[in-house]
This record gives structure tokens, sequence and C-alpha cells, in this order.
């Protein structure tokens, strides 16, 4: 504040100082605001074409362990003996496939481990686990 002839003080605002900051601010946001921009570099897969289900729909495997040691194969219901030979034959050529499993809470665990173990040494070496929330 300024004293003035008369001794009375000045109350008005010195506007020098505030533009001063405000251009400041102006040059640093105008010198960040490129940077901020910036994207990173994506690949996109390709379009599927219309009409046509994901091909990973129709690939899933999906076993199944149910009481009585019924086991299926998606919905196709396979004895324990051919169980080892058709995880070899769908996992051919293709090690590194994704295999789900659904068990049954019926089922106890040192079945449920065995079974897992049998498909894993058969050729199911990803192995994702269904799990349902109880009701």
């Amino acid at each position: 504040m300024q004293v003035g002839g008369s001794g009375k003080i000045k109350s008005d605002i010195n506007v020098t100082p505030l533009v001063d900051v405000v251009l400041v601010l102006l040059i640093i946001f105008m010198v960040i605001t490129p940077v901020v921009q910036m994207g990173y570099l994506v690949r996109v897969p390709p379009k599927a074409p219309p009409g046509l289900p994901p091909s990973a729909v129709n690939d899933q495997i999906i076993l199944r362990l149910l009481p009585d040691n019924h086991i299926y194969i998606n919905k196709d219901e396979v004895s324990p003996a051919d169980f080892p030979t058709r995880i070899r034959d769908i996992m051919h050529g293709n090690q590194s496939k994704m295999v789900f499993f659904q068990g049954s809470p019926d089922v106890d665990y040192d079945s449920t481990i065995k079974f897992l173990d049998m498909a894993r040494a058969s050729g199911a070496k990803n192995i994702g686990i269904i799990v349902e929330a109880a009701q």
C-alpha cells in the first residue's frame, strides 16, 4: 500500500506483479501441454468379420469332474480310461492352449488333484479353474 500525498492510505491493487505471475504460469503451461498430450503406441488386434463368433469361444476346452468319476470334456462324457488319450489328441501341436477346469463340490480333494495331475500329464499345461459363487 502506498501513502498518498495527503497522508492517507491508498488501497488500490498493484496489477503489475499479478500480470507477471500470470504470464509466467501461461508460459509454463504452454511448454508442458505438448508433453502431456503424447500418447503410447498400441498394437490393436484386427477386427473380426461380422457375423462370425470369436474363435476363442469355439476353441475353449472345459474339463468337468462330477461325482462317481464322471468326466466331461466340454459336453462329451469320457471314460476315465480314455481321458488321457482324448486330452493328448486335443492338445496335440498346441501345448500352450488354456484349459479350464470346473469341479463339483461333491467330489473330494484327492480325486480332484489326481484328475488335474492326469490332465497335466496328458498335455494340458495351462489350467484355469472356473469358480462359481456359492448360492
